[in-house]
């Protein structure tokens, strides 16, 4: 079962079901999802880049379950940073 670890969140197999279902997004896309979040955030130098870069490939529910997923890692890497 994977184990997601995001900053202050972490999420384990039943809890990606959990919120997955409440979104309406298919639970097969979480790990894709979790991946463009985490190019986004590589991708750009600034946070509208990375935001363009990640609605540029998701639209509705996966488009928020993502930008919460960019969100973590930004807040991992400012407590990296510290």
């Amino acid at each position: 079962m994977p184990t997601y670890s995001l900053g202050v969140l972490t999420i384990v197999g039943h809890d990606e079901s959990k919120i997955t279902d409440a979104l309406g997004i298919p639970e097969h896309r979480f790990e894709d999802l979790v991946d463009i979040a985490r190019q986004g955030w590589e991708h750009g130098t600034t946070v509208s880049e990375s935001i363009e870069f990640i609605a540029q490939r998701v639209t509705g529910s996966e488009l928020i379950l993502a930008m919460v997923l960019l969100g973590r890692f930004w807040e991992e890497s400012e407590r990296g940073s510290d």
